[in-house]
């Protein structure tokens, strides 16, 4: 079955088919992200100076007592001394890992693929066609990649790919959420991305259903369980970015699709494209980052009317 996407389904009830974790990271977090996905998130792991971020996020909320992350894995030399304390105190598993050939990023991934069926139930840690690479165990979503230090970005990005094409992956895909967007890599041959819940032109807001667009990708059903501005999860804008040499793709539901067309650095590159029909398909003869805006609501520093 050809890879499909869903980057919404975090987003809202019902909780999605294939379960989820939250792994922070040593970044800024995106609060307002992190509060919508938390409530249907199987657990939260933080990667070494991520539970740093993380416990001064739910001390602003008075919830440093009660809501903990299921481990901290890293080399653990980022975790500020109290911080540690803290969460030990409290029985959180600490894990030091002191190889210092991976990072605290590979370190949590082994970590999830080793203990998937601990973390989420065996009812549900059953592969599903909505998954991108068709895996079972659990969906990865990372807060935290790309803001601060761009090496740090860059190897966040680097995570991506290597684990889409990592054969021997058997888990659920990766989405890295930043402050303004949603990123993930397609696959290399067909993808197709759902997009419910889009703020584009001409379209209510019933999931991001259009009462004036037609799109021969377009579900036209009725099933969709939120009407109104509140459910719109995505802008327009996207991006197909060749993290792994030359690409030719080919699109369908954008504004500006093209036809084998070549992208690469120092080429061509295909940003700041907008959606147009509730599925986006993309061909691409390698995998190639794909990038969505966030809508208002969840981006940081946006202010909410």
């Amino acid at each position: 079955m050809d890879p499909e996407w869903d980057p919404t389904q975090f987003f809202h009830p019902p909780r999605p088919p294939l379960p989820f974790v939250i792994l922070v990271l040593n970044q800024p977090i995106n609060e307002r992200a992190f509060t919508a996905i938390s409530d249907f998130a199987s657990c939260v792991v933080c990667a070494d100076g991520g539970a740093n971020r993380y416990y001064d996020l739910m001390k602003d909320r008075a919830q440093e007592d009660t809501n903990l992350p299921s481990a901290i894995i890293g080399d653990l030399d980022s975790i500020l001394p109290h911080v540690r304390q803290h969460y030990e105190e409290r029985g959180v598993p600490i894990l030091h890992d002191p190889d210092q050939d991976s990072t605290d990023f590979t370190k949590c991934l082994n970590y999830l693929r080793s203990n998937a069926s601990r973390i989420v139930p065996a009812t549900v840690a059953e592969p599903t066609p909505q998954a991108g690479n068709g895996g079972g165990g659990c969906h990865v979503l990372i807060l935290g990649g790309l803001g601060g230090r761009v090496d740090q970005a860059f190897s966040q990005i680097h995570h991506l790919y290597t684990t889409a094409t990592d054969v021997s992956w058997s888990m659920g895909d990766l989405y890295l959420i930043s402050e303004e967007s949603i990123s993930f890599v397609l696959r290399q041959g067909p993808n197709t991305i759902h997009t419910p819940g889009v703020n584009r032109p001409n379209c209510t807001t019933k999931l991001g259903m259009s009462s004036t667009m037609h799109s021969p990708y377009s579900d036209n059903s009725d099933s969709h369980p939120f009407v109104g501005a509140e459910t719109l999860y995505l802008e327009e804008n996207i991006g197909i970015i060749p993290i792994s040499g030359p690409a030719h793709i080919t699109t369908h539901g954008l504004e500006w699709d093209v036809t084998n067309w070549r992208t690469e650095m120092g080429g061509q590159i295909s940003t700041s494209n907008h959606i147009r029909a509730d599925k986006v398909q993309v061909y691409s003869d390698r995998p190639v980052l794909f990038t969505m805006e966030l809508a208002a609501r969840f981006k940081v520093g946006v202010k909410q009317r």
